[in-house]
């Protein structure tokens, strides 16, 4: 690392760099979740951006389907490279702005490690628990010491390193009990010594600069998990299914509610809620309405409500006994069919590939072969979500798929949020057009 104090008195922000192994043409520059910027790749795999009237903190830039996090402040002019086959591993800054970005990068990366060291610690007693994972917090502090004794850093940009290593060390604390009981089988959470939560009489639960830095929102998530059971656990009579729980969910909104208050945060945080129970918990319709009507109370003028609303919407489109929505895709031959008059005479199983992911393709269509033997009275319908035409035809080929049931979207986007594709195994069940399980798992199916 270079030594010294920065020149910040230009009040321009130079941002450039090479892409090795390009997944994509560009490069999006952001500040929070609004763009600042884009550059478009050139011959040579280099873009560059320029900006003035920049204000110091954290940005982060895209190069689809990856992100990773840049501290600027005016006067830097930074440069980056890295590969895509291994991005956060290959990043590398240099020039004004390199000494705190590398370290960002360390500090990942590092955590990352720490992540499977840490698995190795949940069984063990809480007092123990909690000297190792000071041990992993002081000795990046170490680090951040020793950084801080060769370069100079603006008080903001130091209360960000030391907020990394913190929170990130915080979000295992706040996980301990849970995982804790997981691991060990326990029937109840472990008691746990008086100060073992001290470090929270510290926090800041609205800290503006850090909204949308990952080890901070990751923290405040499994923050307010942990004090929503410990309510629940309190409170109610019906306790332990917390996950899938209206009232549990209801009190991570009341307490979204009460101690957040920084718009942004809290709207990112109740998204985060609710999306969470349509997606994972998956309840009852009457459920779903009554926790949706709670979340309307406590947020009406969530910044997120449009994606928030449809979601809902699309989940209500996909309970049993709904036809399909009319999305269009093309067969085989090319021409134009809609979704929802396949298999009318029939009982069917939809399912999703892509030729991006050849050891998942195999994997799926070794498993409709063995359910195309278990169940002969279904049609397994494969519907590609994005790869390019003649190349999805030559799979057809290769794979040997009957190319009657074989169909392709050609807008992966209106497929996915309209059929609430949420992971790569869902598939769809329907008999005769009409839906009987709208959110399956290719790998749990049993059909009748």
């Amino acid at each position: 690392m270079s030594c010294g104090v920065v020149d910040k008195q230009v009040s321009s922000v130079y941002f450039a760099g090479e892409i090795v192994n390009p997944t994509t043409e560009y490069v999006v520059l952001y500040k929070d979740d609004q763009v600042i910027d884009s550059a478009k790749l050139d011959a040579r795999n280099r873009f560059n951006i320029r900006f003035n009237n920049a204000s110091e903190g954290l940005y982060h830039f895209d190069h689809n389907p990856q992100f990773h996090y840049v501290y600027l402040e005016k006067g830097d002019s930074l440069n980056l490279r890295l590969n895509t086959i291994e991005f956060d591993e290959s990043i590398v800054f240099s020039g004004k702005g390199a000494e705190i970005n590398n370290f960002i990068v360390e500090l990942f990366l590092a955590n990352e490690e720490d992540e499977s060291i840490v698995e190795q610690y949940f069984p063990l007693e809480p007092k123990v628990f909690n000297k190792k994972i000071e041990q992993l917090r002081k000795e990046k502090i170490r680090l951040l010491e020793e950084l801080l004794e060769e370069v100079s850093l603006s008080d903001r940009a130091t209360e960000l390193l030391k907020a990394t290593i913190d929170y990130n060390a915080f979000i295992y604390k706040e996980k301990y009990p849970f995982y804790h009981r997981a691991t060990t089988h326990e029937n109840r959470l472990h008691k746990l010594p008086n100060n073992f939560y001290d470090y929270r009489k510290e926090l800041s639960l609205n800290n503006r600069d850090l909204i949308y830095f990952r080890p901070y929102y990751n923290f405040m998530k499994y923050h307010l998990g942990n004090l929503a059971y410990m309510e629940c656990e309190k409170s109610c009579k019906d306790v332990l299914n917390t996950s899938s729980a209206v009232h549990f969910n209801e009190h991570k909104l009341k307490l979204t509610e009460a101690l957040v208050h920084e718009k942004k945060l809290k709207d990112n945080l109740y998204r985060n809620i609710v999306m969470h129970y349509l997606l994972k918990v998956k309840d009852s319709p009457e459920n779903t309405n009554l926790f949706m009507n709670t979340f309307y109370t406590y947020s009406p003028n969530n910044r997120h409500m449009g994606e928030i609303t449809k979601l809902h919407k699309d989940i209500q489109e996909l309970q049993p006994q709904k036809k399909l929505p009319r999305i269009e895709l093309l067969n085989t031959n090319g021409m134009g069919v809609r979704l929802n008059e396949i298999a009318l005479e029939k009982s069917a199983v939809f399912y999703f590939w892509s030729g991006r992911y050849q050891k998942h393709l195999n994997r799926t269509l070794a498993q409709i072969s063995q359910l195309e033997k278990q169940y002969p009275n279904y049609s397994f319908i494969g519907i590609n979500r994005n790869t390019e035409y003649n190349e999805w035809l030559k799979i057809i080929r290769e794979k040997g798929l009957n190319p009657k049931n074989q169909f392709r979207s050609e807008n992966f986007e209106e497929l996915k949020n309209t059929l609430v594709i949420d992971h790569l195994n869902k598939s769809i069940v329907t008999h005769k057009g009409l839906i009987t399980n709208g959110f399956a798992d290719l790998y749990s199916l049993r059909l009748k």
